[in-house]
């Protein structure tokens, strides 16, 4: 038989090394890791040989599934302390046999625990499990954590129902294992603490919940679960003041999300702007980034969000202008909340209105513009004769020529009215000087515009 009469930590200790070492023999190391108890019968005092990160041979037994070594070393003296004791990371062996996903290990554990007593009580016995349950290690995990972060649902439910009155708080990043299932997309994790957990705990990175985490990643199922259980999440606000309807809008969220979150916020989160995003609310968020979804189901639901305006004085056809193709092809163009006058014809904290942007955008130059600019221009035109010309009747044609112009009937000789279109014009120096012309660019032929006049 082996016989150790002194473990490799003393030894290293005893030879004046200046830096304790501790190291485990190799065979013992082994034999825990391949469950050979046999081998393990060979040494004395087993439980003081630690490895290099200072674990047991129960944390290595533990670490790799051994579960009949699990339970033959428990049987050992002082099974407790093996049971507590944490390694150089401060993790206990459930920690480790929970972020394996070793079931059986981990039940093993737990029934160790609960056979253990401190005196006669049963809260004795009680109270060691809920300690191993609860510990944590230097980053604040406790085994849950471990077990949620690699998706062992089986362990997941096994360690609630342990200790279903207990909310898990956070970790050091300052995620709870409820958040932490959510950023990671597991459903079924998320499910199975909702319903197993009393209390669970739901507070995230930079303040963020699990809603902003599950909105983040667009899951529907995800979210609609979250929003059963807790509807106020849609009113909490991460560190920089993004709501999860804000997100929303920044990742493009699927329409219903959006309904789900606009039907549980209070209405104030809609015209919330963000102070670290130039004050923008969620619609100028989704208008900037092109989210045209999420821009209709704003402004259907809140039809004067559309008059909030960012620090910079921009509204949101400001922030969808240099992206026409989307506003025109989109049918966002057609929305009577987008086309006022008002809107088209405000001017930012630069002076420039919407279509001053459109005008100076990549996109008005496009060669590959698949919009035919007469598209564009009759949307345009649609929108300023329809709404800026109240009771007059207008005759309206259009035709390349040199400058736009209205030429209206009024039946008198009352003086003709002419709309600037911002940002679109230029000085004609014809015949019709002073007049507005708007050039757009010709599809298919590089370098070239058309210049239309409606007359």
């Amino acid at each position: 038989m082996l016989r150790k009469s002194r473990s490799p930590t003393r030894a290293a200790a005893e030879d004046g090394c200046l830096t304790k070492i501790t190291f485990m023999d190799p065979k013992l190391y082994v034999a825990a890791a391949d469950g050979h108890i046999h081998v393990l019968e060979q040494y004395d005092e087993i439980h003081v040989q630690l490895t290099p990160k200072k674990n047991t041979v129960l944390h290595v037994a533990a670490q790799f599934g051994q579960a009949d070594c699990v339970q033959w070393i428990l049987q050992l003296p002082s099974p407790s302390s093996l049971l507590q004791q944490p390694n150089e990371k401060g993790d206990t062996p459930l920690h480790l046999a929970a972020r394996e996903g070793h079931l059986t290990v981990v039940k093993n554990l737990i029934n160790a625990a609960k056979q253990l007593q401190e005196g006669d009580s049963e809260r004795g016995v009680t109270a060691i499990c809920k300690v191993i349950l609860r510990m944590t290690n230097e980053d604040q995990d406790t085994a849950l954590h471990e077990a949620v972060r690699y998706h062992h649902p089986e362990v997941v439910k096994l360690l609630i129902q342990e200790d279903p009155d207990f909310t898990y708080g956070a970790n050091t990043a300052g995620n709870t294992p409820l958040y932490i299932a959510a950023e990671c997309g597991f459903g079924d994790l998320v499910q199975m603490i909702l319903d197993n957990c009393a209390s669970p705990a739901h507070s995230g990175i930079k303040g963020r919940t699990a809603l902003h985490a599950s909105v983040i990643l667009n899951h529907q199922a995800m979210t609609k679960k979250i929003l059963e259980w807790k509807p106020a999440l849609t009113n909490e606000l991460d560190e920089k003041g993004w709501s999860p309807l804000h997100f929303a809008a920044y990742v493009g969220c699927h329409p219903t999300i959006v309904k789900q979150l606009l039907e549980k916020s209070e209405r104030y989160v809609v015209y919330l702007g963000v102070k670290d995003h130039g004050n923008r609310t969620a619609l100028h968020i989704a208008a900037s980034r092109g989210h045209v979804d999420v821009v209709k189901v704003l402004v259907s639901h809140f039809p004067d969000c559309c008059e909030k305006v960012d620090d910079e004085g921009n509204n949101v056809l400001h922030l969808i202008m240099p992206e026409i193709k989307i506003f025109v092809t989109s049918g966002l163009s057609n929305i009577r909340w987008l086309r006022v006058r008002g809107l088209m014809n405000e001017k930012n904290v630069e002076g420039k209105t919407p279509l001053h942007l459109f005008h100076t955008s990549p996109l008005s130059k496009d060669d590959n513009n698949i919009i035919p600019p007469e598209t564009i221009f009759t949307w345009i035109l649609d929108t300023l004769v329809r709404l800026g010309i109240r009771e007059r009747s207008s005759r309206v044609r259009m035709r390349p020529l040199g400058s736009p112009e209205i030429k209206e009937d009024s039946g008198s000789s009352e003086r003709k009215e002419s709309f600037t279109l911002p940002g679109g014009y230029i000085q004609n120096e014809s015949n019709n000087q002073g007049m507005a012309v708007l050039s757009l660019p010709t599809n298919g032929t590089k370098g070239k515009t058309e210049t239309w006049q409606l007359q």
